[in-house]
């Protein structure tokens, strides 16, 4: 097995299984449960990640290791490190970079092997609509096509989200049943969690009020940080910043979202509101904005996160500017 592994995407639920088997196969060729560690790049600086690397282990065979968020090297003297470390591995440990876009830095990449590297898209519509047949199948249950589009419109587009909502709706039927549009209605979307897809496509509406409320009913539902909140808003702008390079390249707006993996009704609306309210160049200044905003972030913990997180909804949404960020 290789000793480094770079991976990325938005397709969570693929991603995860590809470091499940990972670990897995460690277990495996190791005769033994590998000592695991899950570390956060804006936590945990490169050489303290690269000290437990190089230390052996005293109880397992071996060492399994994500450090996630991995992107965020940016350092010179960082990103050599680990290029360094990728060329003379310590033995018996296995690195797994995940990054929270859809890799790490070139020079890091460069050093790794390419069947190590691994971009985890999302599925197509018809792909998640065979997914979610097999699933419920799988449970026992059958599932029409107007609850399978309902599921595909209502839950963001990784098998991760998909498996939470789908397993949550399963618990009501016994096995045998039947499930309909109306079920979905009931059991998905009145129980729909927000996540930072959901804020975004709220952001695109231009409603601040509505945005305002998404962004605080997911920081009371405390499922994540700030910081993971802000990268899944700086993912999307990423992606509209890409469409809208495609469009300046003169592809069509369907051909053009098609290749990004933009492909079901609600999200095509959504980034069609998006580009017409951030044009390029707002959109790429606001990406800029985002990146200041999560160094603060950082620098600052928790004490901060919520006003920083307003102050960048109230840029994108009523200045479609950035703004000063002050003493915050």
């Amino acid at each position: 097995m290789e000793p480094v592994f770079a991976i990325g995407g938005p397709e969570l639920g693929r991603r995860n299984d590809f470091i499940k088997q990972l670990r897995s196969r460690c277990a495996s060729e190791w005769n033994g449960e590998p000592e695991d560690h899950r570390l956060y790049a804006h936590e945990t600086p490169v050489p303290a990640l690269l000290d437990l690397l190089m230390n052996g282990s005293l109880f397992s065979p071996g060492k399994f290791v994500q450090y996630l968020g991995a992107d965020q090297v940016k350092a010179k003297a960082d990103v050599q490190a680990i290029v360094e470390y990728a060329k003379r591995p310590a033995d018996s440990t296995v690195l797994v970079l995940v990054a929270d876009g859809f890799g790490v830095d070139k020079a890091i990449e460069a050093a790794i092997p390419k069947d190590a590297k691994k971009v985890f898209w999302e599925l197509s519509a018809q792909e998640t609509g065979r997914w979610v047949r097999e699933y419920f199948s799988g449970q026992g249950l059958s599932v029409d096509d107007d609850a399978v589009e309902a599921i595909l419109e209502l839950v963001e587009n990784n098998t991760e989200a998909l498996k939470v909502e789908c397993s949550r709706l399963a618990l009501f039927f016994p096995r045998g049943s039947s499930v309909g549009e109306d079920d979905v209605e009931r059991y998905i979307a009145h129980n729909r969690a927000e996540d930072a897809f959901s804020l975004f496509d709220r952001m695109a509406t231009g409603d601040f009020e509505q945005a305002l409320e998404t962004l605080a009913a997911i920081q009371a539902a405390r499922d994540g940080s700030g910081v993971g909140l802000l990268a899944g808003l700086l993912w999307s702008f990423r992606r509209l910043s890409s469409l809208h390079a495609a469009l300046a390249d003169g592809q069509g707006f369907e051909q053009a979202a098609r290749a990004l993996r933009i492909t079901r009704r609600s999200a095509l609306a959504s980034y069609d509101a998006a580009r017409k309210r951030w044009p390029r160049g707002r959109c790429d200044r606001l990406i800029a904005f985002g990146v200041d905003v999560d160094a603060r972030l950082r620098a600052m913990g928790q004490s901060n996160e919520r006003a920083l997180l307003e102050l960048f909804v109230y840029a994108c949404v009523v200045r479609r500017e950035p703004v000063p960020l002050g003493r915050l």
